[in-house]
Formats: C-alpha cells, structure tokens, sequence
C-alpha cells in the first residue's frame, strides 16, 4: 500500500478503534483525569470490538492494518 492510498473500510474502522483503545489508556495513565472513569468502562468494549473485527478481517486486511499500526506502535 502506498502512501497515497486509503486503508480499506474494515481497517479504517480497526484503525479508529486503536486511536480509542491507546486515548483510554492515555486517560488511565494520569488516573487524575475527569475522563479516567469513563476510560476505564469504554477500554473493555473498544477491545472487544477491535477483537471481533480483526477476527471477521481477511488476510489481505490484517496485513493491511499491521502495516499502519507498527509506525503507530513505534512512535
């Protein structure tokens, strides 16, 4: 995939729920935050969701999205 090109609907919906799985974990980090309760609740749901996703994905979109998150991942 190019940088020009667009992640599929599957892996674009996989990509939002990551971006909602690491903002959860950021809130519960600083455990201070107004938003760490509601954090803690959404966390358990986006995960599960992202699980259901990833497991009615194709090959082709799996390796479409561990292309996206590993710059995520690494930075």
């Amino acid at each position: 995939m190019n940088c020009d090109s667009q992640p599929s609907g599957r892996v674009a919906h996989a990509l939002e729920i990551h971006r909602s799985i690491a903002a959860c974990s950021d809130h519960l980090t600083r455990n201070n935050d107004v938003h760490a309760l509601t954090a803690a609740l959404m966390l358990p749901c986006y995960q599960a969701q992202l699980g259901r996703l990833a497991r009615a994905m194709n090959s082709v979109e799996k390796s479409e999205l561990m292309s996206l998150l590993l710059p995520i991942d690494a930075g």
